[in-house]
């Protein structure tokens, strides 16, 4: 089966003070069309930051995002919106 939705060695991190912390480290994740999943973690462990991903909200540091069939990490500001 096709995945929806496909991330491919994604990094992702945000500058705390005078401190960078890294949230994703190169990750890896298929979902196919259909399927549900359940993220769970303590706080701060990416979760929020792996959805604003998926849904073009944010950029990633390093890596693929592809959602159906389209790679969103390389999409305009303007092409992300429509």
């Amino acid at each position: 089966m096709t995945a929806l939705i496909s991330i491919r060695q994604v990094v992702k991190g945000y500058v705390r003070g005078k401190q960078r912390v890294e949230v994703l480290h190169a990750l890896d994740l298929d979902v196919a069309q259909g399927e549900f999943l359940a993220l769970m973690g303590p706080s701060g462990s990416g979760k929020t930051t792996l959805l604003n991903l998926i849904g073009g909200l944010d950029r990633p540091d390093r890596g693929e995002i592809t959602v159906a069939g389209q790679r969103i990490d390389q999409m305009s500001s303007g092409q992300l919106a429509k």
